[in-house]
């Protein structure tokens, strides 16, 4: 017996493989290429932590995006980060026939470790990167126990 998939992947979603109309598969197509009704589609920034041994630090790739579109707040050792990314509009005679990059509201909430130093936190924005430094407490950072 030979067995058929039903579903296949697309780089947005997955799909049924069902009888469809042209109107249907057009909608689809439009819907994957511009990212306006595809919930799927949604802007969620890359969010990397190092930690060195004075801080933790914390970049976010907001590329296209403002210092002014961005929020950041730290909140019982939760920082949260949101903004919203844009779209581009149709102006001056430009007409999209293909977007690839994604936009909307966004939410990035991060739980620090209790050895943070909430008043020692930096925020700079540059060439579409977030960087966050949060100093570490010296007293709750920790020591190094030799072995003896």
């Amino acid at each position: 017996m030979l067995m058929r998939r039903t579903n296949f992947p697309t780089m947005t979603r997955t799909r049924t493989m069902t009888p469809r109309t042209l109107s249907n598969w057009l909608d689809d197509v439009f819907e994957d290429a511009f990212n306006w009704v595809d919930t799927n589609g949604a802007f969620i920034p890359e969010l990397n932590v190092y930690e060195t041994d004075t801080h933790f630090e914390i970049t976010v790739e907001l590329p296209g995006m403002s210092k002014d579109d961005i929020d950041i707040s730290l909140d019982d050792n939760i920082l949260t980060i949101s903004g919203e990314r844009k779209a581009h509009k149709e102006e001056n005679g430009r007409r999209y026939h293909r977007v690839e990059s994604r936009f909307g509201t966004f939410t990035r909430s991060l739980p620090l470790p209790n050895i943070v130093d909430t008043e020692n936190v930096d925020a700079t924005y540059e060439n579409g990167v977030l960087a966050i430094s949060i100093t570490k407490q010296k007293e709750k950072a920790g020591r190094k126990i030799e072995v003896s």
